[in-house]
């Protein structure tokens, strides 16, 4: 009997070594190269929770710094650049003849002939931010070849790159997978669990509410903190936080798999080898999205809600609930890994009691569940939810209450800000008395944590109506101001000018569009939001007058405009005599 015990356990152990090492197996091996000189160190890891949304790369670091040289790969050819304010920034994508596609994101400046097929694109539809799909024969690249430097464009929080392999259907997939290369002899850390009622009448150490648990241990080895036994009567189901970190680096990283066991056996796994971009938005089922919410920390759960469609999961047991019904001891034993087979374990006793079910239905016309439509309304608000907005039954409500911020002294409290939402929800804010010459000036504010997001709205006769997937406060405002332009170059008699740069800011309902004019020609102007500038390269200015024209317009028409003149002497075209605003 020892001895099959023993093998048994070895058996265990021995598949659990194996998994990262069989997702790697499905992937080339020597195929990619690092896209960056010199050692990976990571700031973001493959499927790391963030906000509405998993991590689709890698995030490689740059030392802090932009410029440094970014390499294709493999051989392919540049299927796709994107150039935008927000997301990804400057992002280029490689196609590969074996099928994948490699994305670089954030990038400062695109290298050679593709940059100035941008740029001539760029012109050419007057627009900053373009979105360009190439031919196979346009732009080839080979393995090792510079395609561009590294940058910080778009909503990076910092200098890196961005880095993805994707498939032929263009889910990105885990990149060390593919051999890439990171040093990791560092296990994951394992910070708390949290133990939830999965029914009214569950019972979580004689308390109804879910409950966190502290752990202590060093290296892989984890225990509870206060507690050598959990007594529980009633369904319940698990959350965990955790994070990775690898060698030489003190980035919190996401973890690749979680498992938990029962008794010896398997009963809940998910990794994150592959991410769909149209699940992603599931995170916030995954997650305890109201602790998250309030603490800005996240417990990742094994409940499957109804409205679940996430396909990192490898192993369910009673969609993630846990049903022991006897009074008896159970073995509970989580298990966190990265790739490198690092693994963290925590293990933990609970005594189970017999459940008695004595739950009644809960009867109200405002329960909603997730597979329907459904419509709210009282003399306020109307609501309508469409089919899957939900990831789970949500009763539902909405009211109001004074706040002096808003157009109408009014703020409207939109279902609880703890629940997630899949889909936008249409909300419609009754009987608003604006004066017509004010109506197209409304925007509405989404309230949090002191500071106001802003959405466009539409007006229906005297009702103002706007989509959001965010439930909370929402304030009625007027935006009547016009953006700021403010020029940040210092210019000086008789010297070059190689570029203007403006400090723009729109405080309220936001920036719309933004164009200007160099002699009459349109020009590029480069956006950056997160520092709220503006760039313009001037240097193709012509001899005697030059003027530049910028219109910069917000969300609800409020336009500001701005002109510069400088005179270029005829003795040299690369100096500036005055500069009149």
């Amino acid at each position: 009997m020892k001895f099959k015990a023993l093998l048994l356990t070895v058996l265990l152990l021995l598949v659990k070594l194996n998994i990262s090492a069989q997702d790697s197996q499905k992937y080339p091996q020597d195929y990619f190269r690092s896209p960056v000189d010199g050692r990976i160190f990571l700031s973001g890891t493959f499927g790391e929770l963030r906000s509405n949304h998993f991590h689709a790369g890698i995030d490689i670091k740059t030392g802090g710094v932009e410029g440094k040289n970014i390499y294709a790969a493999a051989d392919g050819w540049i299927s796709r650049v994107k150039i935008s304010p927000w997301g990804y920034g400057h992002a280029i994508y490689i196609e590969h003849p074996n099928g994948y596609t490699t994305v670089y994101g954030h990038l400062k400046e695109l290298n050679g002939a593709i940059a100035e097929h941008v740029e001539k694109q760029q012109y050419k539809r007057q627009k900053f931010a373009v979105d360009l799909y190439l031919e196979a024969h346009e732009f080839p690249v080979k393995k090792g070849e510079i395609i561009a430097l590294s940058g910080n464009t778009g909503g990076s929080g910092g200098p890196h790159l961005h880095f993805e392999i994707r498939n032929t259907n263009q889910e990105p997939i885990n990149p060390l997978l593919f051999g890439i290369e990171v040093k990791d002899y560092i296990t994951p850390q394992i910070n708390a669990i949290r133990i939830y009622p999965a029914a009214v009448n569950t019972l979580i150490n004689n308390s109804s509410k879910a409950k966190t648990f502290k752990l202590s241990g060093w290296g892989k080895n984890y225990q509870l903190m206060n507690n050598d036994t959990i007594t529980i009567e009633g369904d319940f189901y698990l959350g965990i936080n955790t994070y990775d970190k690898q060698n030489d680096s003190n980035n919190k990283n996401g973890v690749y798999q979680i498992e938990v066991w029962v008794d010896s056996s398997l009963y809940f796994m998910q990794n994150v080898e592959k991410i769909n971009f149209s699940t992603s938005r599931y995170i916030n089922t995954l997650i305890d999205f109201d602790f998250y919410k309030k603490h800005q920390s996240r417990f990742q759960r094994t409940y499957i809600s109804p409205n679940n469609e996430l396909e990192i999961y490898k192993k369910i047991q009673q969609q993630g609930v846990f049903s022991f019904n006897d009074d008896s001891f159970h073995q509970i034993k989580y298990v966190v890994k990265d790739l490198k087979g690092n693994e963290s374990i925590l293990s933990f006793t609970v005594l189970s009691k017999l459940y008695r079910n004595s739950e009644e239905p809960i009867k109200n016309d405002s329960l909603f569940l997730p597979n329907q439509e459904y419509s709210f309304e009282n003399d306020e608000v109307s609501v309508f939810f469409p089919r899957n907005s939900l990831y789970d039954t949500l009763l539902f409500s909405a009211s109001s209450s004074k706040n002096s911020n808003s157009f109408n002294h009014t703020i409207y409290d939109i279902g609880r800000v703890g629940v997630g939402l899949h889909k936008s929800i249409s909300v419609e804010l009754k009987n608003i008395n604006i004066p017509i010459e004010l109506k197209k000036k409304v925007y509405i504010g989404e309230y949090y944590k002191k500071e106001i997001s802003p959405y466009s709205a539409e007006w229906k006769q005297n009702n103002i109506s706007f989509k959001t997937r965010d439930f909370g406060q929402y304030l009625i405002l007027i935006d009547s101001i016009p953006p700021k332009i403010q020029l940040q170059t210092k210019i000086k008699p008789n010297t070059e000018i190689g570029r203007l740069k403006f400090k723009v800011s729109d405080n309220e309902s936001g920036i719309n569009s933004y164009d200007a004019w160099l002699n009459g020609s349109w020009i590029l102007m480069k956006w950056d939001p997160k520092k709220s500038t503006m760039i313009i390269n001037v240097d193709q200015s012509q001899i005697g007058n030059n003027l530049l024209k910028i219109i910069i317009s917000d969300e609800v028409g409020n336009v500001s405009r701005k002109e510069i003149n400088w005179e270029v002497p005829a003795k040299s075209t690369n100096n500036s005599d005055t500069l009149n605003k």
